[in-house]
């Protein structure tokens, strides 16, 4: 078994590097569709003449499928809001009259995946999102959606492009197939500080400041001072409730969870390291026995919960609701956590804590840059150039604005800087201020029908924040070294065969990884004898020759 999981490691490792090489072949001055300069001037011109020949034959009309929003905010209240009022008027300003299906979030993967499985009863533009890039890529080959370089070229205004070639370069290499050709366009998003510098966000070790201060215990600042600090709570009852029961919230199937970090492990079974340039298994990574080793010191303690390995979220915040969670993984700006414990609390980001001597802990970074989501026009579009003209709206920097940040004087400001910040960052997301409709487009038909766009910025983050998680966000930003918790962002769409293999490959790893990281941080299997069975294996002198590929 032990053989057969150093094959599917190895396999992988070498598909991921496939998969950057492609990458790498794409240069950043590409344009989305076609680089002929005088062809874009031609196609402004045509969309301008189209145009007003759609205005004298009428609005073009387009049917739109995708899920609600899963909050209590449904995008049928879009009336209710001034910011829709402006969306409706940049849709209205491209002639085009839309019928949108929104099928309930909890439908909706059944529903998308049955009407693209049949190819029947296509609307003209789908949210593909539930489907798997196996599955999308294979409709793009039976043409049940469409090429789009060919269409953008034809009657795009240039707003694809210039978002696409100019705002978000990095987006092209990412939702190009190796036939050159897009199929879907995408979410995109760019989070930025002071206007220009990328503001990566952190994943961290969250502990709760609230007792630290009540049983005066220092923030800890090594890996054993962490251990300590957790004894402590379950010693001197931190939550006062008679029971030595605060627990660490900790899943080891997998190697998110921001301890394996300080150990200097990947985020993933293949994860980036983009410092290095190179793709690494924590498997194979120097830390990864003591890693294993100090899971199985926290959970002989019962520090952590072990009820709650491979459990949903619903029983994790049951857990930090009954006052329990004394520390977990978790964004290092969160803010939500708090409201929801009883009797109240207070959690604080940690920096990356030293666990082994020589292994310098690593941090891991959610990139400034994200690309996810797919919205595709389909084989039944009976009019490209209006399905077209919608994503032209919907790339456009005043549907950014309106979408990210609503109305501006309403939901937002611009300082003296030129910074925007929210008027109220809370309702301009959430509910809050619903009732008196100040909230962004976001809160209610991002992800729908509507793909996000959006060009974030790190001070409004800030607002609201206490001085500790806004001076932990300006230390991580430049902290090395560090793993990204979004591995895909630089990998480049796979080729057939490169796809293939993953497919092969990519369910039995995953099971054999999860099932064996829990096996070791429980005490089930021994560590020292699953080492013997690993030195007996000739890996290292074959990876390391594939993993001096460069990419991105």
């Amino acid at each position: 078994m032990v053989k057969k999981f150093k094959t599917l490691i190895v396999f992988c490792l070498i598909i991921c590097l496939m998969f950057t090489s492609v990458a790498c072949g794409k240069k950043d001055d590409e344009d989305v569709a076609s680089d002929d300069n005088d062809k874009v001037v031609e196609s402004d011109d045509k969309g301008k003449e189209a145009k007003d020949e759609d205005a004298e034959e009428g609005p073009r009309k387009l049917h739109l499928l995708g899920p609600d929003k899963g909050g209590d905010i449904k995008f049928a209240d879009r009336d209710k809001f001034p910011v829709w009022e402006e969306v409706q008027k940049l849709l209205d300003e491209a002639n085009l009259d839309i019928e949108y299906e929104i099928v309930p979030a909890e439908q909706y993967e059944v529903v998308i995946q049955t009407r693209m499985a049949s190819a029947s009863d296509l609307p003209d533009i789908a949210n593909l999102s539930p489907l798997d890039q196996t599955t999308i890529l294979n409709l793009a080959k039976q043409e049940v959606i469409l090429e789009l370089n060919s269409l953008i070229d034809e009657y795009s205004n240039g707003n694809i492009k210039k978002m696409y070639n100019e705002h978000f370069p990095f987006a092209k290499q990412l939702t190009t197939s190796p036939d050159g050709k897009m199929y879907w366009f995408s979410n995109l998003h760019n989070k930025v500080y002071k206007g220009t510098e990328p503001a990566p966000v952190a994943l961290t070790m969250i502990i709760r400041k609230d007792w630290l201060d009540k049983l005066d215990l220092p923030v800890p600042t090594t890996a054993e001072e962490y251990y300590e600090t957790l004894k402590a709570f379950r010693e001197q009852d931190a939550n006062e409730n008679g029971q030595a029961d605060e627990i660490l919230i900790y899943d080891p199937a997998r190697f998110t969870g921001a301890i394996a970090q300080w150990f200097g492990l990947g985020t993933d079974i293949t994860a980036v390291d983009v410092e290095n340039k190179k793709v690494v298994s924590p498997w194979y990574q120097e830390g990864i026995k003591d890693y294993f080793k100090y899971l199985q010191r926290l959970v002989s303690e019962e520090i952590i919960d072990t009820s709650l390995i491979g459990v949903g979220s619903e029983e994790i915040q049951q857990k930090i609701t009954e006052n329990k969670a004394a520390s977990l993984t978790d964004y290092n700006m969160e803010t939500y956590r708090e409201p929801t414990i009883e009797g109240g609390g207070e959690y604080m980001p940690l920096m990356p804590l030293k666990a082994v001597e020589g292994i310098d802990p690593a941090a891991q970074l959610e990139p400034p840059f994200l690309v996810w989501r797919q919205y595709a026009i389909t084989k039944n579009c009976k009019d490209p150039e209006a399905a077209i003209a919608f994503f032209d709206v919907i790339y456009s920097e005043e549907y950014a604005d309106l979408l990210f940040w609503g109305i501006e004087g309403l939901t937002y400001e611009i300082g003296d800087d030129g910074i925007k910040t929210f008027k109220d960052v809370t309702g301009s997301f959430d509910t809050k201020l619903a009732d008196e409709g100040k909230i962004a487009g976001n809160g209610f038909f991002g992800d729908t029908v509507f793909p996000r766009v959006q060009f974030a910025n790190l001070e409004y983050e800030f607002q609201g924040r206490p001085d500790y998680k806004i001076d932990h966000q300006l230390k991580i930003m430049d902290y090395k070294p560090y793993f990204v918790n979004k591995n895909e962002n630089y990998l480049a769409i796979p080729d057939d065969q490169q796809l293939e293999e993953k497919t092969r490959i990519l369910n039995d790893l995953t099971t054999y990884s999860e099932e064996l990281a829990t096996k070791l941080a429980l005490g089930q299997k021994s560590l020292d004898d699953w080492e013997v069975g690993l030195s007996r294996l000739d890996f290292f002198i074959n990876v390391k020759q594939v993993l001096k590929v460069i990419y991105l």
